[in-house]
């Protein structure tokens, strides 16, 4: 993570791999250099002025800074994981100028940067240069961070037909230690982990098995940087109860006995006739 605290043009890792800011530049005339006066001691003469002093300004052209530079094999050496400053409006541009600026920007004073082909050492030192020529600094960067393992465990505390309460616990791999940061995810739901590194979480029972991801917080943004995890668990049968199963048995056994009574009875009155159940001689 790389600090500028001013208003930047480039960021400078390892030669060739650079990172732009949003800063671009135009040059303008100003206005009564047209002609030029000569004079001497007895006469002067005016003539077409061949020079014109120029001014260069600095507008900002995107929404935020890029990684111009490609490697080899086509792909960026460094990765703009995140920037972050001020955000402000598109700035107002002399009527002749015709360039569009940015609607809004971030006047980004730090930057986030990543690569998978550089070596880490490159990114000890790198040089910030001013949207000034002649203006830049050397920024020397903190020690690297350690990427704690983790691990998620889901449980299912109680489900019915259509919900289930799940029960997530985030601890470190080594330690056991409960993790307090950072989000975990469960089908369409999430939330934060508590001091405890617990989340309780009320997701659909439509499935029987129950996926969860814990999203730990972006290196930069903590000075205890975590990996992600996974867990998945399954949701118990929803089978009904003893006593459920009991009243179904007998609702429906006095629903259909007096109609049996009433079928049976009528095939001993009709002499079998009806059902064919009675043996007739």
């Amino acid at each position: 993570m790389i600090n500028a605290n001013s208003t930047w043009s480039t960021i400078d890792v390892d030669g060739d791999a650079q990172a732009r800011s949003n800063w671009w530049f135009y040059t303008a005339g100003k206005s009564g250099w047209h002609t030029m006066v000569s004079s001497t001691a007895t006469e002067s003469a005016r003539t077409e002025s061949s020079l014109r002093p120029l001014q260069v300004h600095a507008y900002p052209d995107r929404e935020m800074p890029d990684v111009p530079t490609q490697s080899v094999a086509g792909e960026n050496p460094l990765i703009i994981e995140e920037a972050w400053g001020a955000e402000r409006s598109e700035p107002s541009l002399p009527a002749n100028i015709d360039i569009d600026p940015a609607e809004t920007y971030v006047d980004a004073d730090s930057i986030a940067l990543s690569s998978t082909s550089l070596e880490t050492d490159t990114f000890d030192e790198v040089t910030v240069q001013g949207i000034i020529q002649g203006q830049s600094q050397t920024v020397s960067l903190d020690e690297p961070q350690t990427v704690h393992e983790t691990d998620l465990t889901l449980s299912v505390l109680e489900s019915n037909s259509t919900h289930a309460s799940v029960l997530a616990e985030v601890t470190e791999n080594i330690t056991g230690d409960p993790v307090s940061t950072g989000q975990v995810v469960v089908g369409d739901r999430s939330t934060s982990v508590n001091a405890s590194g617990i989340a309780v979480l009320e997701v659909s029972s439509s499935s029987s098995l129950v996926r969860g991801q814990y999203v730990p917080h972006e290196w930069w943004q903590t000075d205890r940087p975590y990996a992600s995890a996974e867990d998945r668990t399954k949701l118990s049968p929803n089978f009904p109860e003893f006593r459920a199963l009991v009243q179904l048995g007998l609702v429906t056994l006095l629903w259909f006995l007096p109609l049996a009574a009433a079928v049976f009875g009528f095939d001993y009155l009709s002499g079998g006739a009806f059902l064919g159940l009675t043996d007739r001689q």
